[in-house]
């Protein structure tokens, strides 16, 4: 078999083993993937304002709009009028807007453990040279020319240009 073939197998039964986990830990979590993507951000940038979540969403400031207030009536987020710009809304996790962020982020942790325990902190930097490369590679057929300073701003980014129709 052709072994880039059989790289890319491997690769797309990654993705979609992952994509099982996450399903199943979501069948068990309060939280859909937008929002803990939204309250992600609001915990990197507290006290942020709706634009800014919108900009790292890379969504429309009505779609954060529309998410904020819902997760404001969950009680898992606060928004609060800019002093400075009356139209300008804050948002900041509320105690139990940290409580399950953290909680379905330590199903992640404890899971992503779990998967890389057997390999060495040696291989495991191997491991992300080599992929590394394969992203940068791949951005780079894609046209795709920006340096994300984490893996959730390109998710996000991914995800945007997915939904406008550019990864078809």
């Amino acid at each position: 078999m052709n072994n880039n073939l059989q790289l890319v197998g491997m690769i797309e039964n990654i993705h979609l083993l992952r994509k099982l986990f996450i399903r199943r830990v979501s069948g068990n979590s309060p939280l859909n993937h937008s929002q803990v993507a939204m309250l992600r951000i609001i915990s990197q940038f507290e006290n942020c304002t709706q634009s800014l979540v919108a900009e790292k969403l890379g969504v429309t400031a009505a779609a954060v709009a529309t998410s904020a207030k819902r997760l404001q009536q969950e009680g898992l987020i606060s928004r609060t009028v800019d002093e400075d710009n009356q139209r300008c809304k804050r948002l900041a996790l509320t105690d139990m807007g940290r409580n399950a962020i953290r909680e379905h982020l330590a199903a992640f942790q404890e899971y992503d453990e779990l998967i890389f325990r057997d390999l060495s902190e040696d291989d495991k930097a191997l491991l992300e040279s080599l992929l590394g490369k394969v992203v940068c590679r791949m951005q780079e057929l894609e046209g795709i020319n920006e340096n994300f300073q984490n893996s959730l701003e390109m998710t996000c980014a991914l995800r945007k240009l997915i939904e406008n129709g550019k990864g078809d």
